[in-house]
C-alpha cells in the first residue's frame, strides 16, 4: 500500500494524493441507473497526462514514451452519450459505461513492461472493487499519413475528479499489425 501511495504522489507532481472526497459516494455507482449522474459529474474540462507504455510492432516490443506536456480535453454530453475531444483529435472519443469483466494488464510476454499502477491497484486505493467503480470505454479513429488508427480508452474513476485509464492504439502499417498501450491520468480542472 505504501508503494501505491508513493506512486500516486509522484504521478501528481509531488502535490500529494488527489482529494478523495466522495460527495456523492463513488463506490457502487457503476450501473446503468447511475449513468445520468456519471454524465453530469464527468462533463467539463480535464487535464490528461499520458504515461509511458509500449508498442508491439511485429515481434518487437518498443518503448512508448510518456508525453512531456499535459493536454486539456473536454467531455460533454450529447444526448445519452458522453464525448471527449481536444483540438488535435480528428474525431471525438465516444464514451459509454464499461460492460466488460475486471480489467487486467498482465501479459505472458516478459518484454512488455507493467504499468506503475494496474486497474486493481487503483481500485485498492479507492477502497472499492473495480467492478463497483464508474468505468468508461471511449473509442475513436484517426488517419495519420493515410493509415487508420483505432483508439480505445478504458477509464476508471479513482474519485469524482480523478480518472485512471489505459489508452490502446491498434493499426496495420504495410501489413504489419501494431498495438500500443500506455496509462493515462485525468484530473478535472474544476472550471
Amino acid at each position: 500500500m505504501k508503494r501505491l501511495l508513493w506512486t500516486l504522489t509522484l504521478m501528481f507532481g509531488g502535490s500529494g494524493l488527489p482529494a478523495l472526497a466522495e460527495n456523492p459516494p463513488l463506490c457502487g455507482t457503476a450501473g446503468q441507473g447511475d449513468w445520468p449522474r456519471i454524465q453530469e459529474i464527468f462533463t467539463g474540462d480535464w487535464l490528461i497526462e499520458h504515461q509511458a507504455g509500449y508498442a508491439a510492432i511485429g515481434g518487437m516490443i518498443l518503448p512508448f514514451p510518456g508525453a512531456d506536456e499535459v493536454d486539456t480535453i473536454t467531455i460533454w454530453q450529447l444526448g445519452e452519450t458522453l464525448q471527449a475531444t481536444h483540438p488535435e483529435m480528428q474525431a471525438p472519443l465516444v464514451l459509454r459505461l464499461a460492460d466488460e469483466p475486471r480489467w487486467t494488464v498482465e501479459t505472458d510476454n516478459p518484454e512488455i513492461p507493467e504499468p506503475l499502477l494496474s486497474p486493481d491497484d487503483v481500485a485498492l486505493v479507492a477502497d472499492c472493487s473495480q467492478l463497483e467503480l464508474p468505468r468508461l470505454i471511449g473509442t475513436s479513429t484517426a488517419v495519420v499519413d493515410g493509415t487508420r488508427m483505432d483508439f480505445t480508452y478504458r477509464m476508471m474513476a479513482l474519485d469524482w475528479s480523478t480518472l485512471y485509464g489505459i489508452m490502446e492504439i491498434t493499426s496495420v502499417v504495410q501489413g504489419t499489425p501494431i498495438e500500443a498501450r500506455r496509462t493515462v491520468w485525468m484530473r478535472a480542472t474544476g472550471g
